[in-house]
């Protein structure tokens, strides 16, 4: 059994490295299913490249922009990517969906990946959440809505062991940092016909939408390009010269991605990550571009 589960993790079941957690009903079911529509119908759906290829899902990238001396800052979240859309503010319903989630877990989020899953074909396969820009120790979570998926988590030592459940309609997963660092987790493809499926795998005429909400610490400058905090070269805007051109480090930054994918607890977050990068190792495009 885990120890130290947090207050409000008690009623939770307990997964992974037992710091990860699913909570469920997170809305009152009278106001959970609008906010499926809702998000559907505000979300400006957009396409993600990676590896050449597109992924078999649809996205969009919202969060937190401030001003900081008259520029725009966003939370600048890295990971394996050829191309991937712009970051925009919060939606309505995903800024109600994010603090709530913010009252429920205690910690502040700043940055979310929003996945429109069309039918049980969309998936996501198995990796590590890279933590590069991730604030240290903090929690990563995904908000499901829709038609219930399987999340399966592989242990990176030992393949063949392995946990399966279902994230339902108004769950939340909290992926815990352990977790995270000796696990994989996947949603794999689903390809049993509707007739094998329970009702709640093709509720919402099978799909899904889901929002992995995150705490990042490193920060863009929309005007300028420049990038400062716990994942980037300069730790703070004052560290940042005025005058600047960054070296190219974009492969050795794919390469600690890969250390992080790969390794389980021996992964040394200070050794791979602690000096920063200044690359930005994908392609945003803009919605003219897109």
């Amino acid at each position: 059994m885990a120890t130290n589960i947090p207050s409000w993790a008690q009623n939770a079941a307990v997964y992974g490295s037992n710091d990860s957690f699913l909570l469920l009903d997170i809305f009152p079911n009278d106001v959970v299913d609008d906010l499926f529509y809702k998000l559907k119908d505000e979300v400006k759906w957009s396409t993600m490249r990676q590896k050449g290829k597109r992924v078999p899902r649809d996205i969009s990238i919202q969060g937190t922009i401030t001003i900081e001396d008259g520029d725009e800052y966003e939370p600048l979240y890295r990971h394996p990517a050829d191309e991937q859309p712009e970051l925009v503010s919060w939606t309505p319903t995903a800024l109600k969906i994010k603090e709530r989630i913010e009252e429920v877990i205690q910690q502040k989020l700043n940055h979310a990946l929003i996945q429109y899953y069309k039918n049980g074909k969309d998936n996501i396969g198995e990796h590590s959440d890279k933590t590069l820009d991730i604030l240290l120790g903090s929690y990563i979570v995904n908000y499901s809505l829709g038609a219930a998926r399987t999340m399966t988590l592989i242990n990176k030592r030992q393949y063949g062991i392995r946990q399966e459940f279902k994230l339902p309609h108004n769950s939340l997963f909290v992926l815990g940092w352990q977790t995270n660092r000796e696990w994989y987790h996947a949603i794999r493809p689903d390809k049993r016909l509707i007739t094998q499926k329970d009702p709640d795998e093709v509720a919402f005429y099978g799909e899904r939408i889901s929002l992995t909400l995150r705490t990042i610490a490193t920060f863009l400058n929309r005007q300028t390009g420049q990038m400062y905090g716990q994942g980037a070269r300069y730790k703070t805007i004052n560290e940042h010269p005025q005058d600047f051109q960054y070296e190219n480090d974009d492969m050795d930054m794919v390469y600690a991605f890969s250390n992080e994918n790969k390794q389980s607890s021996e992964f040394d977050w200070n050794t791979n990550y602690g000096h920063g990068f200044n690359a930005l190792n994908f392609k945003v495009l803009n919605s003219k571009q897109q």
